[in-house]
Formats: structure tokens, C-alpha cells, sequence
């Protein structure tokens, strides 16, 4: 699965049930009278007129009906059947929350300053209602992942905030030097959909400006379509499917793994957070934001002691596409044993001519 965003124990299951209704009951829209495109899952106000929205029928108002699986939020479909990871039945229940969450960042120290312990507080609150959520659901293990890039795209972090019991995320990490970053908050929300949100930082002191912080990436030439780079001890070879590359078309990103003293491919690899590996893609200026995830899912709610006699491998491939043509930075993380490996490359897509 590749999320994208040019802008957007187990799992979750009080996060999923709240989108249950009863059998005998109509899951509920709440509609604008005056406009019956604007439509909510939660009571509120036209975002047009700022009349407030009437409780309907999902079949009345005119809206799709939306199937979701009770234990895997993010499988919803437009039709009834069954969940294609557990199988279980899907239940009808009112459509999502379409419009983007806000997110709140706190700082401390405000700014942060460079080495020392930063802490984060990350508040989520519903776009219609503005109440702050309190459910998310688990997406990769986590309910909230965190990448932290600085401006230059040089610095590169994925980290996870603790849900603290009033809904908000905390972490305490640190920014490795003076000048802006990048912070992308992904989640999943009760009552919403998957997204992405997009936030600056600045370290104090900084006496540097915002043109000159921005990346200028220097792309990586393929040898035979293939891209290698070492990193601790572990080669990484980076073929392209199809290849050459172009703006806008679906590939795949195809990593095979070879312990460098031996030179055999490695045996040790391990789940990193319910998958073979993850993937960050920023272009160049930072607007265009991928997050992929292998094409071989592992099987949902496995325990630590499943993954491990899971059979190890060596290759991992990812879907994903540029929306544009120009210079993209690429992240991919390993876990091999109890080691994260991160592997960067930079890579020019042109435009299809």
C-alpha cells in the first residue's frame, strides 16, 4: 500500500466498533439543508453557510452505503461481504469523516534547540465538531507515525509518540542541528480516514533563511538499472520496475539484501512494524509525500513469537509513483535482527515525452 499525500493489542477495536450500528437501526449522515453535498459523520455546521447540519438517513441523504470490518478499520468498501485480511463479515455503518483532522503541536523548549532533549505533544481534533479525538486505529503497529526530516532532506527520522490517556501523542527527541525541519504526522483516526499532515520546525539560534535550507539533491545514476549502496554491514540493491523512470506511472521499487562480509543474501530479517520494511519518498522541495509499504503483507495480529518463525527473506518490493517529474529522496527501512537499518537514495524521474 502507498499512501500519498500532496498536502493527507492488534488493531484498534473500539476504534472500528464505533462506526457499528445496531442491526435495526440506520446509520446516520448529518446533512446541510441548504447543501446536500455537505455531508458529516458527527453533528456540526455548513462549512459553506454555517447552518447546521440535520440528522438523516444514510439512504435518505443519497450518500453511498460504507461497509467496514470490525476489527481492521481501514478495509472499507462500498458493498457488502468480507474483510480480505480476517474474513470477518462487514458491517454497514455511516461514512467517514472526509475532511482533513487538525493537528496541534506543542513544543518544549519552544523553540527547540539543537542536541538537547525536545519534547513533542501532538493534539488531533475532528474538522466538523473541533472536539479533540481520543480513538485511532493501529495502522503497522502503531497509531501515529512520525517522520521528522530536516529542510535540506539530510536528516531523517521515523519515530512514535506514546497515546497519552487524555487522546494527545507525546515523545521526547532531538534535532541533530541548527536550521528548519520538516514534520509529518501520519494517522488514522476514529471516525476518519487515513491522512497525513504537514508541520514546520526551526531550531533557535538558527541564523540561517528558508532558500537556503532547501534541499538541492544530487540524483544517483542507475548501472544497469540498479542503484547499491552499504550501510552497516548490509549491501542494498535498488532495481526499478518498469525502468527506465517516469512521472505519474505506477512501479515498483524491487530491494535485495546481502550481508557484506559473506556476500550471501541475508538470513536474518526480521518484521519491522507488521512488515517486511517501510518507505518514505519526499521530492525535492518537500511537497510531495509517499509512504509505502512491501507488496507481501504479513498476516494481521501476529505475535512476537509468529514473526520470528516466520521464514526469513532477502527481497522486498515496494508499489508506489511520482506525481511529478523532478528529484526524490528515498527512504527504506530493515529490520535485520535487532538492528533498523536505514537506506537513503536520491533518484531524478523525468517527464514521459
Amino acid at each position: 500500500m502507498t499512501l500519498f499525500a500532496g498536502m493527507t493489542g492488534g488493531a484498534s477495536l473500539m476504534g472500528a466498533l464505533r462506526a457499528q450500528e445496531p442491526a435495526s437501526q440506520e446509520p446516520l449522515v448529518y446533512v446541510c439543508p441548504l447543501h446536500p453535498d455537505v455531508q458529516a459523520k458527527a453533528p456540526g455546521h455548513c462549512q459553506k453557510c454555517n447552518t447546521k447540519l440535520v440528522a438523516t438517513s444514510a439512504t435518505a441523504s443519497g450518500a453511498p452505503e460504507f461497509y467496514t470490518c470490525p476489527m481492521h478499520a481501514d478495509v472499507i468498501s462500498g458493498t457488502a461481504g468480507l474483510c480480505p485480511k480476517c474474513n470477518m463479515k462487514l458491517i454497514k455503518g455511516a461514512p467517514p469523516e472526509t475532511e482533513e483532522f487538525r493537528v496541534h503541536l506543542e513544543t518544549s523548549p519552544s523553540p527547540p534547540r539543537a542536541g538537547e532533549d525536545l519534547k513533542m505533544r501532538f493534539r488531533v481534533f475532528h474538522p466538523t465538531t473541533h472536539e479533540q479525538v481520543k480513538t485511532f486505529n493501529i495502522l503497522h503497529d502503531m497509531p501515529f507515525h512520525l517522520f521528522v526530516v530536516s529542510q535540506d532532506l539530510t536528516s531523517f527520522d521515523h519515530i512514535h509518540p506514546a497515546l497519552l490517556p487524555d487522546g494527545s501523542f507525546e515523545i521526547v527527541t532531538r534535532l541533530p542541528r541548527e536550521g528548519y525541519y520538516k514534520v509529518f504526522c501520519d494517522f488514522f483516526p476514529g471516525g476518519g480516514m487515513p491522512q497525513v499532515t504537514h508541520h514546520h520546525l526551526i531550531t533557535a539560534g538558527f541564523k540561517g533563511d528558508l532558500v537556503s535550507s532547501t534541499a538541492r539533491l544530487q540524483p544517483e545514476r542507475p548501472v544497469d538499472g540498479r542503484l547499491v549502496r552499504t550501510i552497516d554491514g548490509t549491501r542494498f540493491e535498488l532495481t526499478f520496475e518498469p525502468f527506465p523512470l517516469y512521472s505519474g506511472e505506477e512501479f515498483e521499487l524491487h530491494y535485495r539484501l546481502i550481508d557484506e562480509p559473506s556476500g550471501q543474501p541475508v538470513k536474518d530479517l526480521r518484521p519491522y512494524l507488521a512488515a517486511w520494511g517501510h518507505t518514505l519518498i519526499l521530492s525535492e522541495d518537500g511537497t510531495d509525500y509517499l509512504h509505502s509499504h512491501p507488496t507481501e503483507m504479513l498476516p494481521e495480529g501476529m505475535s512476537e513469537e509468529e514473526k520470528r518463525r516466520l521464514a526469513a527473506t532477502s527481497e522486498v518490493t515496494f508499489d508506489t509513483f511520482f506525481p511529478r517529474p523532478g528529484r526524490y529522496r528515498i527512504w527504506s527501512q530493515f529490520q535485520r535482527a535487532d538492528r533498523i537499518l536505514t537506506v537513503p537514495f536520491t533518484i531524478e524521474v523525468p517527464r514521459l515525452s
